[in-house]
């Protein structure tokens, strides 16, 4: 059910550290600091948020991705609802971002895109944050050249969810003109959304502040990291690309300051919580920012996260583990 390996992500990261020589280099950390806005985790797994030690960091938001016509299918549903259970039971607020159907980009017409997710919203009335669309900004994405059809998403989910956030699409730091898209979309989205979610993957990789400027300086409402994590090791078309833990502490920093640098900031969504494993150990996987490793043991940039938010870990790896 979940997103897809994070294809999209990766290849905009590949393009942009070959561009700037940083996939071999560690940068200079960034000084923690006490965080102005909301820490929270885009974590798509249930048993996350059973760990003490996500309590103990004050985690009260997550953030998962689903097909945007997840009730049509058993799986799907099945899974969006355990993790929808684990994040009420840990009183967490949850926020829920769309996306192309599993094994399928097509994009829904507004009026599938609607029946879908008034389906989804009666079976979910408590669940009141959500996101038309994720990295709807992206090449690989049937959105990408379509911010109307975007708009018609928001516009839809905005007029048929009273109460509800419902925020801009999420779009990535790295895609080009950003502006032209937003500017596009903006002339059909109504009303003008309060929040845009942003993946600044390339900022705290590139410790560049740059293009988080830019999106604030060419909207209004606030910005949340929807998805950012201090990454480890990472895989591109096979290829190994592997940073180490010293390097994920330093992107870690460089989050937190990113995240500081307009009180219009207001979220954070680290992704994620638990390492899939070594690159050896897991070789189907092509992602690793994890918080804690496989089997539980908190890593440093656990630790400088809690630093960070000026709370402290005393939770050994949980037995459970």
């Amino acid at each position: 059910m979940h997103r897809s390996p994070k294809t999209a992500a990766l290849a905009v990261l590949a393009a942009c550290l070959t561009l700037t020589g940083l996939a071999a280099t560690i940068l200079e950390p960034a000084p923690a600091s006490a965080a102005s806005f909301q820490f929270g985790l885009a974590d798509y797994e249930p048993a996350t948020f059973s760990d003490p030690r996500v309590a103990e960091l004050g985690v009260h938001i997550a953030r998962d991705v689903v097909p945007w016509n997840v009730v049509a299918s058993p799986r799907d549903l099945a899974a969006v609802t355990t993790w929808l259970e684990a994040v009420k039971r840990a009183g967490i607020t949850p926020l829920i971002t769309f996306q192309h159907a599993d094994g399928n980009d097509r994009a829904p017409t507004k009026a599938q895109f609607l029946k879908d997710f008034l389906r989804f919203r009666a079976l979910f009335p408590w669940v009141t944050e959500f996101c038309p669309w994720d990295e709807a900004t992206h090449a690989g994405q049937p959105t990408a050249r379509r911010p109307q059809l975007a708009a018609e998403y928001y516009n839809a989910m905005s007029a048929h969810c009273a109460g509800c956030e419902v925020t801009a699409p999420d779009t990535l730091d790295a895609d080009g003109d950003i502006e032209a898209w937003i500017g596009q979309f903006l002339r059909t989205a109504h009303p003008y959304p309060k929040v845009w979610p942003l993946n600044p993957y390339i900022s705290v990789s590139t410790d560049n502040p740059r293009p988080i400027r830019r999106l604030l300086s060419y909207i209004h409402g606030q910005v949340w990291f929807s998805e950012v994590g201090g990454i480890v090791w990472w895989r591109f078309h096979g290829r190994l690309i592997y940073h180490g833990e010293t390097y994920a502490v330093r992107s870690t920093k460089n989050i937190f300051r990113l995240a500081s640098i307009s009180p219009r900031i207001t979220r954070v969504y680290y992704y994620h919580w638990r390492s899939p494993g070594t690159p050896q150990s897991a070789k189907k996987s092509t992602w690793d920012a994890g918080l804690v490793t496989a089997s539980g043991v908190a890593r440093p940039a656990l630790f400088a996260v809690a630093k960070a938010l000026h709370r402290q870990i005393q939770t050994a790896t949980p037995a459970s583990f």
